[in-house]
């Protein structure tokens, strides 16, 4: 793990389920969806609806100093105003694939995105909670893990980048 540990640069995220989750513990579809549906609404208040996960946004922020932090996300709700200052505190740059016109099932948008960071894909740790995402990002050359709890990050990310 130490050579895997000096070989990154880049922690790549995914928002969805990872950092931003719904309010609702049940709802199961697309958070994207769900906002843009939500937001026709005269009464819509992104924050009874959505929540960042606190305690995983601090926790990333003490690796600003071992590597670059980005997210790559689908659609446009990183944008919304209740979180997007939030996002840029801890995050250099947020990749779209609405905006880059590639899906995190496309290889093509992880190529765009090691091209636009400068560094080579092995160099990136890419975290999602899709496995299927994950899967297209290994046949890419990233570093791949699957997100499924904060402790469960926590053991792998301190396995790749020890903590100070």
């Amino acid at each position: 793990m130490v050579k895997l540990a000096q070989m990154i640069k880049v922690l790549l995220f995914d928002l969805s389920r990872t950092l931003l989750f719904p309010k609702d513990i049940n709802y199961k579809g697309e958070l994207n969806k769900l906002h843009k549906e939500l937001s026709t609404s005269a009464n819509y208040n992104f924050l009874d609806h959505f929540y960042l996960d606190e305690e995983i946004l601090i926790y990333l922020s003490d690796f600003k100093n071992k590597c670059n932090l980005c997210i790559f996300t689908s659609g446009s709700i990183q944008n919304a105003p209740e979180i997007r200052s939030r996002l840029d505190e801890v995050f250099e740059r947020i990749y779209s694939a609405e905006e880059i016109g590639f899906g995190k099932k496309d290889m093509e948008s992880y190529k765009f995105i090691t091209e636009d960071l400068k560094v080579e894909p092995r160099e990136i740790l890419f975290v999602d909670d899709s496995v299927d995402n994950v899967d297209t990002a290994k046949s890419a050359g990233l570093n791949a893990i699957t997100y499924t709890s904060f402790i469960k990050l926590k053991e792998d990310l301190e396995a790749v980048l020890p903590s100070n």
